[in-house]
C-alpha cells in the first residue's frame, strides 16, 4: 500500500513541469503576442509621424497664407536672372544649376533674394515665406543649410543636409554647399516662374477647392543625399524640386514615376492642403480628373 502511495506521488510531481508540446505552444502565444505588440508600436508610431506632417503642412500653407496678405500675391516658384549668385565655400560668387543627363540641358536657378517682391523673388515659395513661418534668419541670412526640419516628412529617410555631387543623373552646381532640401512641393499651377506672382482673385475655383501644397514623389534609390535630381532645394528659385503639377500619388518605393508627381511614405496615399489652410490624406487611387481640377485654379481651362 505505501508502495502505491509513493508511486503516484511520484506521478503527481512528474507531472507538475510542461511537455514539450506545452512548451512549444506556449513560446508560439508569446510570440504571437511579442508580434502583435511590435505592429501596434508600429502603427503607433506611424500614426504620430504623420500627425507632424499634418502639422508641418498646415504651417507651410499658413506661411503662404501670411504672404498673401502682406505682400497681396502668392509666391512664385522664383527663377534664374544675371546677378542671381550666391557665395560659395570657397569665396567666389556663382550661380547653381542642374545639368540634365536624361535631357543633355543645362538647368539654371535662381537664388534667394531678401527683401524682394513676389515678381522680383528669384529663390522659391519656400524661400519666399521663411519670414512667415518664424525663420527670419535664414531667410536674411541665406544660411542655405538650414531651414530643413519643417520641410521634411518625419516617416522619410532623409537625412540631413550634404553637399551634392556628379551622379548618374546629372551634374550638380551647387557653390560646394549643403543645401537643405523639401518633401513638400507647390501647385506649380499657382506657384508660377516669376515674374508671375498671381493674386487670390486668380483663383476662381475659390481658395477651398484648389491645391496648395503636397508631399512629392520620392524614390529613395535615386534621391540620395548627395542628389538634386528633380529634387533642388529650398533656397533655389524656377527649379523642378519645388513645385508638382502631374496627377499621380506614388507610394516611397524604387522605380516609381517621381517625375512631377506626388507622393509619401504614408499607407494609402499623400498629405496635401488647400489654399483655405485645410490639410488632408489623399489617398493615392483619387480619381485623375478630380486632383487635375484640384490642382488647376479655373476648371474651365484645365491643362
Amino acid at each position: 500500500m505505501q508502495g502505491i502511495q509513493i508511486r503516484e506521488e511520484q506521478s503527481r510531481q512528474s507531472r507538475c513541469g510542461f511537455t514539450v508540446i506545452e512548451l512549444l505552444i506556449c513560446i508560439a502565444i508569446v510570440g504571437l503576442l511579442l508580434s502583435l505588440m511590435s505592429s501596434a508600436l508600429q502603427n503607433s508610431r506611424e500614426a504620430a509621424r504623420r500627425t507632424q506632417c499634418l502639422n508641418n503642412v498646415r504651417q507651410l500653407t499658413l506661411g503662404l497664407q501670411l504672404h498673401l496678405n502682406k505682400l497681396r500675391s502668392f509666391p512664385t516658384n522664383g527663377g534664374p536672372s544675371e546677378d542671381s549668385k550666391i557665395r560659395a565655400s570657397d569665396g567666389s560668387m556663382v550661380t547653381i544649376g542642374t545639368y540634365d543627363n536624361n535631357s543633355n540641358e543645362q538647368f539654371w536657378w535662381g537664388v534667394g533674394l531678401p527683401g524682394a517682391k513676389p515678381h522680383d523673388q528669384t529663390g522659391s515659395w519656400a524661400y519666399a515665406i521663411l519670414p512667415s513661418i518664424e525663420q527670419p534668419s535664414s531667410y536674411e541670412t541665406m544660411e542655405v543649410e538650414s531651414a530643413g526640419p519643417l520641410f521634411r516628412c518625419p516617416s522619410r529617410s532623409r537625412t540631413d543636409p550634404t553637399v551634392v555631387t556628379t551622379d548618374e543623373f546629372g551634374d550638380y552646381t551647387t557653390a560646394g554647399r549643403a543645401w537643405a532640401q523639401t518633401d513638400y512641393a507647390g501647385n506649380r499651377y499657382v506657384m508660377l516662374q516669376k515674374p508671375d506672382a498671381l493674386r487670390d482673385s486668380a483663383i476662381l475655383d475659390g481658395l477651398s477647392q484648389t491645391i496648395a501644397l503636397g508631399e512629392k514623389a520620392f524614390d529613395p534609390v535615386v534621391h540620395a543625399a548627395t542628389t538634386w535630381h528633380h529634387d533642388e532645394p529650398i533656397f533655389s528659385g524656377g527649379s523642378h524640386g519645388t513645385v508638382r503639377g502631374g496627377v499621380i500619388i506614388e507610394p516611397d518605393a524604387p522605380g516609381i514615376s517621381f517625375v512631377n508627381n506626388w507622393g509619401s511614405p504614408h499607407p494609402a496615399g499623400a498629405i496635401f492642403s488647400r489654399f483655405d489652410g485645410s490639410v488632408e490624406m489623399v489617398s493615392s487611387q483619387i480619381d485623375v480628373e478630380l486632383i487635375r481640377g484640384l490642382l488647376f485654379p479655373h476648371d474651365s481651362i484645365v491643362p
